[in-house]
């Protein structure tokens, strides 16, 4: 707290601009982080504005949020018309009001994160990249090959800092070329009064307010795409013993391409009466309110947000292999990990957590701590403030960029 107060005492205030090419009224996973970070910041005192594509005309071309300032910049969002003309205007902001901020933010890389780069060297201001994902959504992955890929990654090399969210990311980055004095290991953070253990009490009104009738409650958030794997976890939630499934409701929480399969498999006979599809939410810590188990079923993932939530709510978490999800079975434990794709490996898990109240409930105090220690926002974004308060100083010696 004492380097905050320091931080936030000097004459004005930091500015920071958000460079989001995607964004709220967007519900993804790196669009919640971007929006929980910049409610965080403002809160603790800094001017943080977002700039986001504009992609339909009754979004709103500014407005305040929690706080902080949006501003959406148009963009033609047709296919072989939309990067071309995002990047116009977003090349036309930073030149136009660039230097009113003190540290550029990018939580996307690819054509925007290479120029929020370059401009930013133009114009003398930090860079501070985020690496969302690993593996097949990596960064390395994700810029390609050929001319342009190398042009993107010379590009993305030159970052003031890189953000990563998992050790997974940070071994990636380090291997994609960046120096690893500039990447910083902070994961996204939750908000730990909106997302909290349930009391029985608060449980069971939960359930109510959602209309569940059920005694016990797994629960998935997230997009039903083929790399969240949501169709692998109705397959593996079939695979269940009948006896384990008794009185248990598996609720599915959001939408995506895969609905119309999903909804398809969900009203087979031997599901029909154990699967909820709740499409998109908003009340979501609501419905972690209302659960016993949290299920991340994904073939791919960066840090999952959702698990985070499941940690604060004080859930167990059965999660997949993928980049992140290490820390579940770190001391102390918070949950199983199965092996990506193993429908059965899944199954077995739900059902040995479901037969086995005493591992739930102690999977459960553990999760809390674990999120707790590692991935408070209010924790995290003081890490930040003073990653930017560093940056400044950095780039207002003489001979600096």
């Amino acid at each position: 707290m004492v380097a905050q107060e320091e931080t936030l005492q000097g004459d004005a205030p930091l500015a920071v601009l958000m460079i989001s090419p995607q964004f709220h009224p967007l519900l993804g996973g790196y669009e919640r982080a971007a929006e929980r970070l910049s409610a965080a910041l403002a809160d603790a005192g800094l001017r943080v504005v977002v700039i986001t594509e504009r992609r339909e005309r009754a979004w709103p071309t500014m407005e305040f949020v929690d706080g902080y300032e949006v501003r959406r910049l148009s963009c033609l969002y047709r296919r072989h018309s939309h990067t071309i003309t995002s990047i116009l205007s977003f090349t036309g902001f930073l030149l136009r009001h660039g230097r009113e901020f003190d540290i550029w933010h990018v939580h996307q890389y690819g054509f925007h994160g290479a120029l929020a780069v370059a401009l930013g060297k133009v114009l003398r201001r930090p860079v501070v990249l985020k690496l969302t994902s690993s593996a097949a959504m990596g960064i390395e992955k994700a810029l390609g090959r050929g001319i342009v890929g190398r042009i993107l990654s010379f590009s993305h090399r030159r970052a003031s800092a890189c953000l990563a969210v998992s050790e997974e990311t940070r071994e990636e980055a380090i291997r994609f070329g960046i120096p690893p004095e500039q990447i910083h290991l902070v994961p996204n953070g939750v908000d730990g009064h909106q997302f909290h253990p349930a009391t029985p009490n608060e449980r069971a009104e939960a359930r109510r307010t959602l209309g569940l009738t059920c005694e016990r409650l797994v629960l998935y958030v997230g997009r039903l795409s083929p790399e969240k794997n949501s169709l692998g976890l109705l397959d593996a939630w079939a695979a269940v013993d009948t006896k384990a499934r008794e009185g248990v409701l598996l609720a599915i929480v959001g939408d995506g391409p895969d609905w119309d399969q999903a909804q398809a498999r969900a009203q087979m006979p031997n599901l029909a009466d154990s699967v909820h599809l709740a499409g998109r939410r908003s009340d979501v810590a609501t419905w972690y309110r209302a659960a016993d188990v949290y299920v991340l079923p994904s073939h791919l993932e960066g840090l999952s947000n959702t698990m985070i939530e499941a940690l604060a709510s004080g859930l167990p978490v059965i999660s997949t292999r993928v980049s992140g999800s290490s820390i579940l079975v770190e001391s102390p434990v918070a949950g199983l990990l199965v092996d990506v794709g193993d429908v059965e490996d899944l199954a077995g898990a739900m059902e040995s957590l479901l037969r086995d109240a005493s591992v739930r409930s102690q999977f459960g105090l553990n999760a809390r701590l674990k999120f707790e220690s590692r991935f408070s926002l209010e924790a995290l974004s003081k890490k930040i403030i003073l990653l930017y308060e560093g940056l400044r100083v950095r780039n207002e010696k003489p001979g600096t960029a």
